[in-house]
């Protein structure tokens, strides 16, 4: 995560943004018409998120059992893909409504394009989210519990784009805090001095992963060719 930027006024031109990111029955809509191979099917592999905190039913007493790691751990998984969330023996059972993950930066512009549509940039995601009162969080300025998803809801994995009502903002605008980050087409230098070279680019939105209380202010730099399953996007268009 980045240092957040220094808040400012701006008029930008009018534009439509996506109510929610890109579900899992929208990307596959689009690879069935198009033929597309994302580029974790290509390569063969991707980065599998494994939550600190996670939550699972007794299914013989109803009771909740909560389990807990030193820290959030992130594996390379071979065979891990945008179908494959969770690497091989995973599926999209139940979670067409989910966001779509293990998405590179050229994935989630080549189905933007697809539709006629793009990315956002950095200032039209914060200034959708966020909205002209320049709010913290989608709600308001004061965090709610439980009111996306997060580290603390302990469900450790994507949820459906609308299944945290409360975080929709007053443009009606949903999932801008938490379950994935998404791409934005904002640029910015590698912070690794080893390959200078990669093209980084800044996400927004926080996910599944991220601590309670962060802020719809807080950015995060990814090599664009970074794939991984808190990795997702949303559409606009002007």
């Amino acid at each position: 995560q980045s240092a957040e930027r220094p808040e400012a006024r701006l008029d930008l031109p009018a534009f439509y943004i996506g109510k929610f990111p890109v579900t899992n029955a929208l990307f596959e809509v689009f690879v069935e018409r198009t033929g597309y191979v994302t580029l974790a099917e290509k390569q063969g592999y991707s980065t599998v998120y494994y939550g600190r905190l996670s939550k699972q039913e007794d299914k013989a007493t109803g009771r909740i059992k909560y389990r807990s790691t030193a820290s959030v751990r992130a594996v390379t998984v071979p065979g891990a893909c945008w179908y494959r969330p969770g690497g091989p023996g995973s599926m999209l059972h139940r979670k067409r409504n989910h966001p779509v993950v293990h998405v590179a930066f050229e994935d989630a512009m080549a189905f933007a394009a697809w539709t006629g549509k793009r990315l956002p940039t950095e200032d039209e995601w914060e200034a959708a989210a966020r909205t002209d009162r320049g709010y913290v969080f989608p709600w308001g300025n004061t965090w709610q519990q439980n009111a996306c998803n997060t580290e603390e809801t302990a469900l450790a994995d994507t949820t459906p784009v609308d299944a945290f009502q409360a975080a929709e903002n007053e443009l009606a605008i949903g999932d801008t805090l938490g379950n994935v980050l998404e791409w934005t087409t904002d640029r910015c230098p590698s912070p690794s001095s080893i390959n200078p070279q990669v093209l980084y680019h800044i996400l927004r939105g926080g996910s599944w992963t991220s601590q309670k209380g962060i802020s719809l202010a807080a950015r995060f730099k990814l090599d664009s060719r970074s794939t991984s399953n808190i990795v997702g996007f949303r559409c606009a268009v002007d």
